[in-house]
């Protein structure tokens, strides 16, 4: 990868387009393999979502964080994981919404939005302790992983029965192997180059990394997401797709922050992190759990299952998510 003070400005556009297809692909392909082992062992929908499907939409994510701490563009890093997680939720859930009456086929029990609820309110409250992130708060941070895992392991079972007739694709085992280290290596350098052309067209234009990481990295590496909503919406499973907002959101906060935690320059990161976005971020968080648990298909709450209203809820998210962009853009 050439370095960012070799490449012009006409550079920047193609490199960036490059390393988001080779984030894209990278994700979808490693989806491919991984989701096969997981019908395997007769998991459900949610929670295929909730952990191989967020794991994987979440990698490009990990790598940019990688990248941006051992390239001193913490802010870069951190814009990209609050503004990935704001169009997690307002952009891919609620197109979701618009395109499909969506509630989850299982009752999603409270506790499985602890971890997404918790993660969300220590990185606001690390950002507004301090403009960095120490290893402390790091640590911290971490330890939201472990109850995640727990959660999923008590709920392991859950709509498990729905899964029962589907039979995994017949595939080698070498050549899965093979398409997951591909996988890797095409998201290892899809995030360098978004990493370089991401400061390289912020640079250019006069633009803060914040504002580069919220708006350009934070939708290219959320576009394995919406690929994979899409997907899922056309065929109806549901439950992949609140299962891979939930676990990629909670993913995106107590892995990548870490990193920046851990490994990173110590740089002070932007405050308007903390005065702007952090809180769009908390309130969608919120209204999302809230959203899904009065809407789920047990939920004695009949009213908030009426697919107009939840049409109109993914119009709400969308037209929030755009108005939170044209703010950004200062045109609004």
């Amino acid at each position: 990868m050439p370095a960012l003070a070799d490449l012009s400005f006409g550079n920047y556009i193609p490199l960036m387009v490059i390393s988001l297809i080779l984030l894209i692909g990278g994700a979808d392909k490693l989806l491919d393999a991984t989701e096969d082992l997981a019908k395997r062992f007769g998991t459900s929908e949610f929670i295929i979502g909730l952990t191989i499907v967020a794991l994987g939409t979440s990698l490009p994510e990990i790598f940019v964080g990688i990248q941006s701490a051992s390239k001193g563009t913490e802010n870069l890093a951190m814009g990209a994981i609050v503004g990935s997680n704001i169009s997690n939720i307002a952009l891919i859930f609620g197109v979701a919404c618009i395109g499909r009456n969506l509630y989850p086929k299982i009752t999603i029990s409270i506790k499985q939005y602890f971890p997404l609820i918790l993660s969300a309110i220590l990185l606001a409250l690390f950002l507004y302790t301090g403009n960095v992130i120490s290893s402390i708060e790091a640590l911290f941070i971490l330890l939201v992983l472990p109850t995640f895992l727990y959660v999923i392991y008590s709920d392991r079972a859950i709509g498990v029965q729905e899964n029962e007739n589907v039979e995994p694709k017949k595939q080698n085992t070498l050549w899965s192997m093979f398409v997951l280290v591909t996988s890797f290596i095409a998201l290892y350098f899809g995030s360098e180059g978004v990493v370089l052309a991401g400061k390289g067209m912020g640079e250019a234009f006069g633009v803060s990394q914040i504002a580069v990481g919220l708006i350009v990295v934070a939708i290219g590496t959320s576009l394995p997401e919406l690929a994979v909503t899409i997907g899922a919406i056309m065929k109806n499973k549901t439950d992949v797709v609140v299962g891979n907002v939930i676990g990629s959101n909670v993913l995106n906060i107590v892995l990548v922050v870490p990193i920046i935690g851990f490994f990173g320059s110590r740089s002070a990161l932007d405050p308007i992190l903390f005065k702007r976005d952090i809180f769009v971020m908390i309130f969608l968080t919120i209204f999302f759990a809230l959203f899904v648990y009065l809407q789920s298909e047990k939920s004695e709450h009949k009213f908030f299952k009426k697919v107009k209203l939840i049409n109109f809820s993914g119009y709400i998210f969308v037209i929030v998510y755009v108005l939170y962009i044209l703010n950004l853009a200062d045109i609004f």
